[in-house]
């Protein structure tokens, strides 16, 4: 009785041990010669290092999940004989694919699971049983190491290997005594040596998953591969039409047009798990098709490798041949999207050379694709085309819509809908568009929230196709357009409600004190509105600077600007500023700077002029403001052009590389004064030999000085006193400008001279 407890006790213990396997990575019949590298047991040089990437992705395929490793072999074809001092293997993770140019050899996170040992490979597969058991997490690429140092050389083992797509492999051979210790970058190659896992199946239930191949289908034919993980050993199919299968890998034939859900139950000693993928196959076999295109564009030439080999829009992912195949009717390949939504569109074209791509959707379903309103995504010379797809809500709903594709060779014109292509080729999907079943989301934006006329474009960005909108404008004015414009008569903060309606509900979106009026800083309108006929490389306005104006910008890409709504000063009668226009580094430009001192409109070269610096880069200078015939309490247009050295500049021409902008000024009278009153300021010796005594009757806050064409010779801040010596005897004989500010922000100008 004894002994029959003991056997079942045995018999229970061993059915619970999981049994090894080997799982085979590469399966090329070609071998390195008895010189050449990637050699793992090569001895053409006393020593040599590998390292070996093998990606995640291809254990999974080859049968392999999570789980303790055991051991590593490599598949000898012709053996050397001749034992490899040190021999060592070490595994480790990692995030890389391949080993690109400059990488170094990875020398943390590797655990040595065999040697160091003497060993002697022979012909055929030569395992290497590890000193303990590597566990893989079944979603790392694995990095192996392998590694021998002798003292001597002979030859190199030939071992098979397969290519791969990418740098897999980096080694480093040396006739030196520590090849072993290398930490630099080697010799990168993509023939990476056959390698044998043995891998230990856990004792844990599969978990089950699996693909089908199309998910969308014409003729009702579908592929579906297994991709449980845990090794599984028994698999259930449900095919949801009252079809099933217990192979690993079935196909199955649907007989009617509908959307199938599919489950698949993966089972092993441990245990099963379920998979199921809800509505997952659609089968159209009514031939139902797009409205027909007004043109199939045909391939000239498709011999050379050129096409369109994958295509991926939301369920579509489309894998094809090249262009070989000519014109492709892919519009049994649908995929249903919502309107208001955002999808990602992309397509692959990488061989033998870059393409240019266009694709469409006939979102009116008239059968012409419209170049401009039509078109979703566009490259050139690229090897592939991504964009971010937003379905309007003014498509054609719950019908089937085509979706064309066409990529040809770079050196070709930019595909349009009816081109035929010379190398390239055409394909056409099928994209419905719905709405879904809820209320709009409602959104708004305008063209200005800061206003000096008073006039906002308003334009509605709500989704899921409202019908209905309801503006308010926070001034008593209202409207139901979609896209109003609304002009406010009077200054002030403005709240602005839109409330957007469809068959399933509304929403309202409230934005407060969203559009700020200011209507005291609106100017009478310039009389020419200078452009920029051939921008090129960097010229243009990037900051302007000027008393309490401080505004950066792009540069004459932009063309004309009218900054003078939200960037404006206020100047005073008879007295100098800085300005500083910056205009970059690339290029000496020619800078002015006129004044509409009279506020007619235009700008007199001879009297409005206030700043000109040519053939200078970030030119500055002090602007000086009359004291008689100007408009003063009104704002003015100051306008600042700059443009390439030696062009015309003048208030109304054209720039030729440069660009214009306007700025806005109001110059006030003393009299009109009444926020502070200027500090006195006494400047003394004056003339002096470059020192001299400041004294105010305010506190001086901070101080620069400048030579008299602009440039900063000193400065400093945070002084906050009423007197102070200042000094430099470095400076030559010259007349200069401080430029003092005080407290309540006023600034004083005082020149000195230097004897």
């Amino acid at each position: 009785m004894k002994f029959i407890y003991l056997a079942t006790a045995l018999f229970l213990s061993l059915c619970g041990i999981s049994q090894t396997t080997n799982i085979y990575i590469g399966s090329g019949t070609q071998f390195n010669n008895n010189t050449e590298y990637p050699a793992p047991y090569g001895n053409w040089y006393w020593g040599a290092k590998h390292q070996i990437i093998v990606l995640a992705s291809e254990l999974s395929a080859a049968g392999m999940s999570a789980g303790d490793i055991y051991g590593l072999g490599f598949n000898v074809a012709q053996a050397n004989g001749t034992q490899l001092d040190g021999f060592t293997i070490k595994i480790g993770t990692t995030t890389s694919t391949q080993f690109g140019f400059g990488s170094n050899f990875q020398t943390t996170g590797l655990t040595t699971v065999y040697g160091p040992s003497n060993y002697t490979e022979s012909s055929g597969v030569n395992m290497h049983t590890f000193s303990t058991p590597f566990n893989w997490d079944g979603s790392s690429n694995l990095i192996i190491d392998v590694c021998f140092n002798n003292s001597s050389f002979t030859n190199n083992a030939s071992t098979y290997y397969t290519q791969t797509s990418n740098n897999t492999v980096m080694y480093e051979r040396q006739d030196a005594p520590n090849v072993c210790g290398s930490t630099g970058n080697g010799q990168r190659s993509d023939l990476r040596p056959n390698l044998i896992f043995e891998w230990q199946v856990p004792n844990i239930p599969p978990v089950a998953d699996f693909v089908g191949s199309p998910t969308v289908s014409c003729s009702g034919d579908i592929q579906f591969i297994d991709q449980s993980t845990n090794a599984p050993t028994s698999w259930a199919w449900d095919f949801g039409d009252g079809g099933t299968s217990t192979q690993q890998n079935p196909t199955h034939t649907y007989t009617s047009t509908g959307t199938y859900t599919v489950s698949l139950t993966a089972t092993n000693a441990f245990g099963s798990d379920d998979e199921i993928k809800t509505s997952y196959i659609s089968v159209n076999l009514s031939g139902a098709t797009p409205a027909t295109p007004s043109c199939l564009p045909q391939t000239d030439d498709g011999s050379l490798g050129f096409g369109i080999t994958n295509v991926e829009f939301n369920t579509i992912n489309k894998t094809s041949g090249d262009a070989s195949e000519g014109y492709s009717d892919f519009t049994c390949d649908q995929t249903t999207v919502y309107a208001g939504l955002s999808y990602t569109f992309n397509a692959t074209h990488s061989s033998p050379t870059t393409h240019n791509c266009t694709a469409w959707i006939d979102w009116n379903n008239d059968g012409v694709f419209n170049n401009t309103t039509e078109k979703i995504a566009s490259s050139s010379s690229a090897n592939s085309t991504s964009a971010t797809v937003v379905i309007p809500s003014n498509a054609v709903l719950n019908t089937m819509l085509r979706m064309r594709v066409i990529a040809d060779y770079d050196l070709n014109a930019q595909p349009t809908p009816c081109l035929d292509p010379q190398y390239g080729q055409c394909e056409d999907y099928t994209v419905i568009v719905e709405q879904l079943a809820l209320p709009p989301t409602t959104d708004f934006s305008s063209n200005v929230i800061y206003t000096c006329d008073g006039a906002v474009e308003f334009e509605d960005l709500s989704t899921n196709i409202p019908y209905a909108w309801a503006w308010n404008f926070g001034d008593g004015g209202t409207s139901v357009a979609k896209n109003p414009t609304h002009t406010y008569t009077s200054d002030g903060l403005y709240t602005v409600q839109l409330i957007t309606t469809n068959q399933y509900g509304s929403d309202t979106l409230v934005q407060t004190n969203y559009i700020e009026v200011a209507t005291e800083f609106d100017l009478i309108d310039a009389s020419c509105e200078p452009s920029t006929l051939s921008y090129c490389c960097g010229y243009g306005i990037y900051t302007v600077s000027v008393n309490t104006i401080n505004y950066s910008s792009g540069d004459a890409e932009d063309g004309y600007q009218d900054y003078s709504c939200q960037n404006n000063t206020i100047f005073q009668t008879g007295t100098s500023y800085l300005m500083e226009v910056r205009t970059g580094t690339q290029n000496p430009q020619d800078t002015k700077v006129w004044i509409d001192f009279d506020n007619n409109g235009t700008f007199d070269n001879s009297t409005e002029l206030v700043f000109s610096k040519l053939n200078a880069y970030n030119p500055t200078a002090m602007i000086s403001i009359p004291t008689t015939g100007i408009t003063t309490d009104t704002y003015l247009r100051m306008r600042v052009s700059s443009d390439e050295v030696g062009a015309t500049l003048n208030p109304c021409t054209n720039n030729f590389r440069g660009q214009t902008e306007d700025y806005g000024v109001l110059i006030e009278s003393p009299d009109g004064i009444i926020s502070h009153e200027l500090a006195v300021v006494n400047l003394y010796p004056n003339p002096n030999n470059g020192s001299f005594t400041i004294n105010s009757s305010s506190k001086i806050n901070s101080y620069e000085v400048y030579s008299y064409v602009g440039q900063l010779l000193d400065q400093q801040s945070g002084i906050n006193t009423n007197t102070f010596l200042w000094s430099d005897n470095n400076l030559p004989s010259g007349q200069y400008l401080i430029v003092l500010s005080f407290e309540d922000e006023s600034k004083v100008v005082k020149k000195f001279t230097i004897k």
